[in-house]
């Protein structure tokens, strides 16, 4: 069936049939075991060759393209954004809720998500099945379609930039932080660095947070805390929405 995009899903290009010493799954795995290591600039054909112990041109019967292999990777991914059996029908705030802490998590234990989400749309059936389920959490709301889509969109926004700020608060061992892939300060050295300018009495406002627990990456509850808020915004919109039209 036509559908006018031109995706790694809706072209006929089907890996070389036979017995293949590699395989797209394989390949995928690899580069995202790179792009979870180093980000997904890492992530080249030459380096997974040599990480599979293969030519690089022997990948290209299996993928075609790196754009290709960006959106495997991605959809493989989002596998682990699925809800097993889907949200709670009965109730859309913890659906919501549970969708979110779902996202959190995979987009956590793979940071180059957050670098992907802006460079390419999520086309894979993995992400329609992710956006399917958070569809089926808002369906019971009074809210006209649109309305719908902000809401999901809001909370998505939140649960991506909580996720962003916990990357670059975490550091690896040699204490860079996992998203620091572009040779940025690190996470003690933004500290350092604002804990300076605070002294200076330029910033009165932002001195009176230096030597506070500014960290999220270990403090989940922060992540549930401003997601009930957010909730709990969206449920009093809701109520109007609700006495408007009785």
């Amino acid at each position: 069936m036509a559908t006018g995009i031109d995706t790694v899903w809706t072209r006929d290009d089907e890996e070389a049939a036979g017995p293949q010493p590699l395989s797209r799954e394989a390949i995928v795995a690899a580069a995202i075991e790179i792009a979870d290591a180093d980000g997904l600039t890492a992530v080249s054909i030459r380096r997974l060759a040599t990480r599979l112990g293969a030519r690089p041109m022997s990948l290209y019967s299996h993928i075609g393209r790196k754009g290709d292999l960006i959106d495997l990777m991605v959809d493989e991914v989002m596998a682990g954004a699925i809800i097993p059996g889907g949200p709670p029908t009965d109730d859309w705030r913890e659906a919501l809720r549970q969708i979110a802490q779902r996202t959190r998590e995979s987009t956590r234990a793979h940071p180059w998500m957050i670098a992907a989400a802006f460079a390419r749309p999520f086309l894979g059936p993995n992400s329609l099945r992710h956006i399917d389920q958070s569809l089926a959490a808002v369906s019971s709301l009074p809210l006209t379609p649109e309305r719908k889509r902000a809401v999901l969109l809001a909370v998505d926004t939140y649960t991506l930039g909580f996720v962003r700020w916990e990357v670059m608060s975490t550091k690896k061992g040699d204490g860079t932080c996992i998203g620091n892939v572009d040779g940025g300060p690190n996470a003690a050295e933004i500290d350092a660095y604002i804990a300076a300018q605070a002294a200076s009495g330029e910033y009165p406002h932002l001195a009176e947070f230096v030597g506070q627990d500014m960290s999220l990456g270990v403090k989940a509850e922060k992540f549930e805390v401003g997601l009930e808020w957010l909730l709990a915004g969206i449920e009093a919109e809701v109520g109007g929405e609700r006495s408007s039209s009785d």
